[in-house]
């Protein structure tokens, strides 16, 4: 089940188990401690897309509309969960999303993901980039 909510829509277990699989797949599988929890976060314009396998969040992103669009980011499978499908609909499920928002959708995507979001029409532009020390590139889907 997939749902759309802001950080104050969310139940404690929920908020959770959000910065718990953000942190676990950000922080130590990643290796990359920065600061997870930001105040992008708690605008009341973020919806956190909460994929869950019963009980267990087993994949989230987060969208939000900017000045000239709109973002997709801080996207997570669990482990256990990747391959399964669910990523391409949490992904699908943010496009759908900020459509409802004048301007491109912009995604700031780790440099070994482009291939994967190119197949749902973003395209990359610009330089590769650190962020955190890991290559990123900014993909855009023009609207």
């Amino acid at each position: 089940m997939i749902s759309l909510k802001s950080l104050r829509e969310m139940t404690p277990l929920e908020l959770h188990q959000l910065y718990k699989l953000r942190v676990d797949v950000f922080v130590a599988e990643q290796h990359c401690p920065f600061n997870e929890i930001d105040d992008q976060d708690a605008s009341p314009d973020t919806r956190h897309i909460l994929a869950f396998d019963g009980d267990t969040l087993a994949g989230c992103a987060r969208v939000f509309p900017t000045a000239d669009g709109s973002r997709f980011g801080r996207f997570v499978v669990r482990p256990d969960h990747r391959g399964s499908g669910l990523g391409p609909e949490i992904v699908r499920t943010g496009i759908t999303y900020t459509e409802r928002f004048p301007g491109d959708l912009i995604v700031e995507a780790q440099s070994g993901l482009v291939g994967y979001y190119e197949l749902f029409g973003l395209v990359a532009e610009g330089e590769e980039f650190l962020d955190t020390g890991i290559p990123h590139r900014t993909m855009r889907l023009a609207r």
